[in-house]
């Protein structure tokens, strides 16, 4: 059976309130992690996706995919344009 958290505890009679749990500070990195968004690389993978034909996949696991992978989608994007810069540099 669940563990369920009480609120508040009952001590004599009188109900007294639970103090609130500490709040963990997040580092830098995490932060970071956290404000990435990566909408545009989202829609490209399941505008992609989508071309290539969902063929009995659900729209929802694709969506979860090109969620989980929008970062990495777009650190790629990023790579393939410094490579092409550096290739009109050298020209």
């Amino acid at each position: 059976m669940p563990q369920v958290k009480q609120s508040r505890k009952v001590v004599s009679g009188k109900k007294t309130s639970v103090a609130p749990a500490k709040k963990v500070a997040k580092t830098k990195k995490a932060l970071a992690q956290a404000q990435l968004k990566h909408s545009v690389a989202y829609y490209d993978c399941c505008s992609q996706e989508t071309k290539k034909g969902l063929k009995g996949v659900k729209i929802t696991q694709i969506c979860h995919h090109c969620k989980h992978n929008s970062q990495k989608l777009a650190i790629a994007k990023v790579q393939e344009r410094e490579v092409e810069k550096q290739k009109i540099a050298q020209a």
